[in-house]
């Protein structure tokens, strides 16, 4: 991979990381998703760096070119992070609407509503 190549990639690691630091200071990532996404720099960055290391990957995997399995290692894990937040978002709307179940079954009908049932005279 040139240098170029190589050089472009850090500095979008570097502003994923700078980004990431700053969600986590104004506390809209938690600390766990914090380290998961500098994990994630930190393996990108070794694997763009270390030529041995992106040939080797290359060659297991079969691809022409070490960009291509940068790629393709970005979409498995871009795919890994999908279904992974989709069981997440299932599970809090699984809980929502439990809750919602609860508070309708809690809350005490409103003794001013109208009745317009049966046994009831307009």
């Amino acid at each position: 991979m040139s240098f170029q190549a190589k050089l472009m990639i850090s500095l979008l690691l570097l502003g994923n990381t700078v980004l990431v630091i700053e969600l986590l200071r104004k506390r809209r990532l938690t600390e766990s998703y914090t380290l998961l996404w500098l994990l994630v720099v930190l393996c990108t960055g070794i694997a763009t760096w270390s030529d041995r290391l992106l040939m080797g990957l290359t060659r297991f995997l079969g691809a022409l070119v070490p960009v291509s399995t940068l790629t393709l290692l970005s979409l498995a894990f871009i795919l890994v992070m999908l279904i992974y937040f989709s069981t997440k978002i299932s599970r809090l709307t699984q809980e929502l609407k439990d809750l919602a179940q609860q508070v309708a079954l809690r809350t005490p009908p409103d003794p001013g509503a109208k009745k317009d049932g049966p046994g009831t005279t307009a």
